[in-house]
């Protein structure tokens, strides 16, 4: 039964009132980071429908195992409707030219949404809940200015010092959630975690200027600002 849950087929939402219910439903997730099952399959089949999500071969989508760094390079990119580089270069030197993701890596470097460490993206490791924290500060260019001193949640120890600024702007945005006191920073984000996440921010009212934002920074070669750019 599960395993058909998880079997994503397309799908095509019948009703507009419904999809505006889901909205509602789906920004609740801040606050307390649950969302019904239903839910999330329906938001789901919708990431899919828009061509951000994708499934394996036979449209399994694995709703409760991880993502990789580079998976979230290419939902990030699709969800923005980024403009890809027919001949991406990237200097990664732990990214192949013949990766599939070379394209949405080189369009976020680009921008200044990522910049890996040591020269190394590392593609395939799982995103943890703090690095996802900084795409997004960074993509919604949401100022860190001040940020990062006064983490109230009982895990703030865990949370590291490269990613302060970034979680407590994030969470101040309200682009991620506190759940139970928690943030969980070095958690392994889930697909439907990720899949929630991006549902949420995709409906948020300033995404369109996030898009076009980003998409006008890219076309003019230019990096975003969101207060520390050498990050």
């Amino acid at each position: 039964m599960q395993r058909k849950k998880d079997k994503i087929t397309k799908y095509v939402l019948s009703s507009t009132l419904l999809a505006t219910s889901l909205a509602g439903q789906a920004s609740v997730y801040a606050a307390d980071e649950k969302v019904a099952p239903d839910v999330t399959q329906t938001i789901v089949k919708e990431l899919m429908n828009k061509g951000i999500l994708t499934g394996n071969q036979n449209g399994d989508m694995n709703l409760d195992g991880k993502l990789t760094r580079i998976q979230v390079a290419a939902i990030l990119a699709r969800s923005l409707n980024l403009k890809l580089s027919d001949n991406p270069d990237i200097s990664f030197k732990d990214v192949s030219s013949d990766s599939w993701g070379l394209k949405y890596i080189h369009a976020l470097e680009k921008l200044g949404v990522i910049t890996g460490s040591s020269g190394k993206f590392r593609p395939n490791d799982i995103i943890t809940k703090e690095e996802l924290a900084v795409i997004l500060v960074r993509v919604t260019q949401t100022s860190i200015v001040g940020k990062g001193d006064n983490l109230t949640f009982s895990d703030k120890d865990s949370v590291s010092p490269w990613a302060r600024a970034y979680v407590q702007a994030a969470i101040d945005a309200k682009l991620l959630p506190v759940d139970s006191g928690k943030f969980n920073p070095k958690k392994q984000v889930t697909r439907k975690e990720v899949a929630v996440v991006t549902d949420s921010f995709i409906k948020n009212e300033k995404f369109e200027a996030y898009k076009q934002s980003a998409n006008d920074l890219l076309n003019k070669g230019e990096k975003i600002s969101n207060s520390d750019p050498s990050i």
